[in-house]
Formats: structure tokens, C-alpha cells, sequence
């Protein structure tokens, strides 16, 4: 309690109070760490790569790269780009990404099998919509990940391989890895992170669009933000031809105020199409990330579905699935994977509902009687 005054009647209570706070606090945080680790010998050059499969990832970063071609957490100011050749073991299993931290094995594990230094990004966009054009199919355009919170950029490009792979997604893919601090307790500094990104998503976005070439925009997470922020940069600043050629955008368990997303989508024209959120009223980090900011409407979690489906997008409710709890339900679970591989073509070719709000679970379940 407090007199008049202002002074403290207990101390010791105030301090036990604060105490508990802070444990809160820590165990919160933790609760919505990206990962759990990260690889120690991400860059081994010329590996043996014997049966295992080979996945290519671009990187743009605003990251400072470590010379060897490894991530840092510091803020570069500016984009760096690289290419690298990622292993996925003949045992993987959908939705997992095995590595070692001290002896990677391309029979094993996620492995880096090469890695080059880009120089300068018309020549990354030159590389990808030139492999984009190869392949002669709309569907099979670039694809740029953009990660969430507390992540690694070496974790980042490996579930990058493991998502393109287990999605079979034939196109490009470029991971778009902005500086997170890569601490428990760095969520604050993260969203500062995220806001200095923008320009800079906002400028791989314009060229990897270049020469009429379709992009599809994936964000998990915080990364989710930093997506909805850069459409909306890109909208006010009257670069509608950029918007028209992005060609579909996913949000995977957004952590965005559904208030601040909603005002975000109204500055939004034109809404790239399709527009797809991944949502389930059970994700744990969200839950916790809604006790952090004292907003409990979070995009990724929110209840209302009436809400939801005034927004004239598609979501995909997920709540009723296995592990629905899980902050990474597309990317970890082998029966979300499934369902998505199976409607993908068909919501890229309007034969899919492109608005409102799916329960993916009465789906699955309608499906099997």
C-alpha cells in the first residue's frame, strides 16, 4: 500500500510483487522464443552431400553476415545477400529440422552443403526471376520467408529449406532475415528491429517484382508485422504496381494487435490476393504475448470470428486441430502440411474459397466421411 503522500507502508511487499512480475515476465518470453538454438558450424563448404536432397535458400539480410557467411544479431543499416545450398537428410520426417550444433551430417541433419556471397541485390533479383521464369508457371514464383521472433538466422534459412521441401514448393525461395537480438528478453528490442526492416523488406520486394514477376510473401510470428507494415509502406507511397504483383501473402500465427492489424488493412490497396491467416485460439506464445502488451486480441489467436470474417480474407482456423497450442502449427505439423500441399493449387487457381473463415478441422473431418 501507499500513504499520503506516497510513501511505502511495506517494502518488502512491493519488492515480492516486482519479483514475481519479473519471473513472470522472464517465463512469458521464453514461452515465445523463435528457437531453441542454433547451429555452431552453420557454413561447411563443400560437404559430402551423399543422399541427402539439396535445397536452395536465398538470404537478403540486414543483418551484419559474419565473414564466413553466418549470421550476427547486429543491425546492419543495409541489406547483404547470399546464397546457400541446405541438406535435408533421406530420414527427414515432415515438419522436423534436425541439426547438429557440433558435427553436421548430410545423412543426419541439416547441413549447409555450400555458400557464396551475393553482391548486390539487382543481381539477386536477376538470379531469381530468372529461375522463376524457368519454370514457365505462375504458381512457381519466388516465395520470400520472413521469420519471427527471437530467431537465428541460421535457424531461419534451415526451416526455410524444411518448409519449401515438406510444401513442395518448386519456385525460388529467399529468406528475409532481419536482425533479432536473439534473446528471451529481447522482445521490445525486437519490434524496434522489426520496424527498421521495413525499408529494407520494402526494397527486396521491389525488385524481386521486376519485370512483371509474381511474388508470395510468408511471415510467421513478429515477421508477420513487419509483412503487414511494408504492404502498407508500400500502399501509401503510391507503389501500386508492386502491390499488384505480389501474388499471395500468408500469415502464419500473426503477433499483431487485431486493432492495429485492422487499421493496417485499410491502408492496404490493392489487397494482394490470395490473402491467407493461419490462426488458432490455443497458440500458447500468443496467449502470453497477449499478457505482455495488455492487448488480448492478437490476429493469431483472436476468438471472434465475426471479426475475423469482416476482413474479407481467408482464415484458417486451426484451433481444432492436434497440437494446436504449437506457435509453428504450418511448419511443424505433418497433418497441417498435408492439408495446405493439397488446397495450395487450388486456392492459386480461385478454386478455393479466398474469404472468410475455415475450420480446418471440420474440413479434415467432412473429408474423411
Amino acid at each position: 500500500m501507499i500513504r499520503d503522500g506516497g510513501t511505502l507502508e511495506n517494502t518488502g511487499e512491493i519488492v515480492k510483487m516486482t519479483l514475481r512480475a519479473t519471473l513472470f515476465l522472464c517465463l512469458s518470453l521464453a514461452v515465445l522464443a523463435g528457437c531453441t538454438g542454433k547451429p555452431e558450424s552453420f557454413v561447411a563448404p563443400n560437404a559430402e552431400v551423399g543422399s541427402a536432397k539439396v535445397q536452395r535458400i536465398y538470404l537478403a539480410t540486414d543483418r551484419i553476415l559474419a565473414p564466413d557467411l553466418s549470421g550476427t544479431t547486429k543491425r546492419g543499416g543495409a541489406l547483404s545477400f547470399a546464397q546457400y545450398d541446405i541438406t535435408i537428410p533421406p530420414g527427414h520426417e515432415p515438419g522436423e529440422v534436425a541439426f547438429s550444433a557440433t558435427n553436421p551430417d548430410p545423412t543426419q541433419s541439416f547441413t549447409v552443403a555450400g555458400a557464396r556471397a551475393i553482391a548486390r541485390l539487382p543481381e539477386l533479383g536477376q538470379i531469381v526471376r530468372a529461375e522463376a521464369g524457368s519454370l514457365g508457371r505462375p504458381i512457381d514464383g519466388p516465395v520470400v520467408y520472413v521469420h519471427g521472433f527471437n530467431t537465428a538466422m541460421e535457424y531461419a534459412v534451415y526451416r526455410h529449406a524444411q518448409i519449401a521441401h515438406d510444401y513442395g514448393l518448386q519456385g525460388p525461395q529467399v529468406t528475409f532475415a532481419w536482425p533479432s537480438i536473439e534473446r528471451t528478453l529481447g522482445y521490445v528490442r525486437d519490434k524496434d528491429s522489426i520496424l527498421i526492416a521495413r525499408d529494407h523488406l520494402e526494397e527486396l520486394l521491389v525488385e524481386l517484382t521486376g519485370d512483371n514477376q509474381n511474388v508470395f510473401v510468408f511471415g510467421h510470428s513478429m515477421g508477420t508485422q513487419l509483412v503487414v507494415e511494408t504492404l502498407r509502406q508500400l500502399s501509401i507511397t503510391g507503389q501500386k504496381d508492386v502491390l499488384s504483383r505480389i501474388g499471395g501473402v500468408i500469415l502464419v500465427s500473426p503477433d499483431i494487435d487485431l486493432d492495429l492489424f485492422e487499421a493496417q488493412h485499410e491502408r492496404i490497396d490493392p489487397m494482394p490476393s490470395p490473402f491467407v491467416v493461419m490462426t488458432s485460439e490455443s497458440d500458447y506464445a500468443l496467449r502470453f504475448s497477449s499478457l505482455l502488451t495488455a492487448q488480448p486480441e492478437r490476429l493469431g489467436s483472436a476468438r471472434d470470428r465475426d471479426r475475423l470474417a469482416a476482413l474479407d480474407l481467408l482464415v484458417l482456423d486451426l484451433s481444432g486441430l492436434p497440437n494446436a497450442r504449437n506457435h509453428f502449427l504450418a511448419a511443424t505439423s505433418p497433418v497441417v502440411i498435408d492439408i495446405v500441399t493439397s488446397a495450395r493449387e487450388d486456392v492459386l487457381a480461385d478454386r478455393f474459397p479466398s474469404r472468410g473463415v475455415i475450420d480446418v478441422a471440420a474440413v479434415q473431418a467432412g473429408a474423411r466421411h
